[in-house]
């Protein structure tokens, strides 16, 4: 795997689980509410260092660690910049963007999304021009 994940004690996982913005705790991750990254991302807006906004909500920073939190940070910035924007969970359309069904979507969203789905789509498309054509070229020189 290539990373030193600090290994949360029973204790530690109890102690986070028990903060209302802890979605799910494993011994090796923490993820987090919805609510969470909204409040994170506004003060860190607002000029918070991602300690100190650890610290307000509720956190203990030695438990978590400051390269934890410093990544948390990293990925809450990427995630709030992505098309899905910030999210609870993993979404499904990392997997398969055109499973979504976009009438329940407020009309922004489902426009970026479609936009995603297009792109991707293209993408395989591109992909199996290349397979077919490098299949053709096999079989010409048969």
């Amino acid at each position: 795997m290539g990373r030193n994940r600090k290994v949360f004690t029973e204790e530690e996982m109890h102690m986070l689980a028990s903060n209302p913005y802890t979605l799910r705790i494993t011994e090796t991750t923490i993820r987090y509410t919805l609510a969470f990254k909204e409040e994170f991302m506004r003060r860190y807006k607002d000029g918070y260092s991602p300690k100190q906004i650890m610290l307000d909500l509720g956190y203990d920073v030695n438990i978590l660690g400051m390269r934890r939190v410093e990544g948390l940070r990293d990925h809450l910035v990427k995630e709030s910049l992505s098309a899905a924007g910030l999210h609870e969970g993993t979404l499904q359309t990392k997997i398969r963007p055109y499973s979504r069904d976009y009438t329940q979507l407020p009309q922004g969203k489902a426009i970026e999304y479609m936009q995603h789905e297009l792109l991707y789509l293209r993408q395989e498309v591109e992909f199996l021009k290349k397979i077919i054509a490098a299949d053709n070229e096999a079989k010409r020189r048969k």
